[in-house]
C-alpha cells in the first residue's frame, strides 16, 4: 500500500473527513509532482472526460462555468478550447495545484480561464445564480455526509442553468471507504431543482470503483 494511503487512513479514524481537506491542501509536502500530474498530457486525456465535457455542453450557450476542485485546470483547458468566448472558473483547496494551473494557462496562452485558491465547502464570494454551471469531477468523493447537502445547496444557489457532476453514487446508504459513495437521489430530494438523472460511466472508460459506481449526474435547475 502507497505510505500516503496508510498515513490518510489514520488521519481518517483520527479526524474524520476533514482529513481529506487536509490531504488534499497538504498533499504536495508528501507528492511534489502531483499537482503538475493533473495537468498532465495522459490526465487531461483521460476519456471520463469527454462525457464530463459532453454533457456541459448539452447545456450550451453558457458565458461562465464554475468548476468545484478543479486541481490543475485539467478540464477547464478542455473547455476553453471549446469555448473561447466563455469564462471558466476553478477554486481548490489546494494552493499548489492553482499556482501550477495559472503558470500552464499562462504559458499556454489562455486567457479566459480564472483559477482561485478556496474551499469549496463556502462559496460565499459568489453571488445568487452568478454562474451558468457548477460542475465537479472526483471531488466530492471527499466530502462527508456532514457537509454534502450544504454544498449541494450552495451549488444550487449559485447555478443558473444547471449542475453536472462526475462523481460516485450508490442507491444504498451513503457510505466511506477511502472516498464518500453518496447517494444523490436522497441527498438532493428536499433541494429544489427540476430534474436530475443519472449517466453510468462505463467500465471501459474508468474501471475498478468508478466502473462500478461512477455516473455523470446532471441536476437542471
Amino acid at each position: 500500500m502507497h505510505p500516503l494511503r496508510i498515513i490518510k487512513r489514520f488521519l481518517d479514524r483520527v479526524l474524520g473527513t476533514k482529513s481529506d481537506e487536509w490531504f488534499w491542501k497538504f498533499r504536495h509536502f508528501f507528492d511534489k509532482d502531483w499537482a503538475k500530474s493533473y495537468i498532465s498530457e495522459s490526465a487531461i486525456k483521460h476519456p471520463h472526460r469527454k462525457l464530463l465535457i459532453d454533457e456541459i455542453s448539452k447545456l450550451y450557450p453558457f458565458e461562465n462555468v464554475l468548476e468545484l476542485g478543479s486541481a490543475s485546470g485539467a478540464n477547464l483547458f478542455l473547455l476553453a478550447e471549446k469555448y473561447p468566448k466563455a469564462n471558466f472558473y476553478g477554486i481548490d483547496v489546494s494552493e499548489k495545484a492553482i499556482k501550477e494551473g495559472q503558470k500552464f494557462f499562462t504559458n499556454k496562452g489562455i486567457k479566459n480561464v480564472f483559477l482561485d485558491n478556496s474551499n469549496i465547502t463556502s462559496l460565499k464570494n459568489f453571488q445568487d445564480k452568478s454562474m451558468d454551471i457548477i460542475f465537479s469531477d472526483a471531488v466530492l468523493i471527499y466530502i462527508g455526509k456532514e457537509k454534502i447537502k450544504k454544498v449541494l445547496e450552495e451549488m444550487v444557489r449559485v447555478a443558473k442553468k444547471g449542475i453536472i457532476l462526475c462523481e460516485q453514487h450508490t442507491d444504498n446508504k451513503s457510505f466511506y471507504d477511502d472516498k464518500w459513495v453518496h447517494n444523490y437521489k436522497d441527498i438532493i430530494k428536499n433541494i429544489k431543482i427540476s430534474k436530475i438523472d443519472f449517466i453510468k460511466i462505463p467500465e471501459e472508460i474508468w474501471e475498478g470503483d468508478w466502473g462500478k459506481y461512477g455516473r455523470i449526474i446532471k441536476i437542471i435547475l
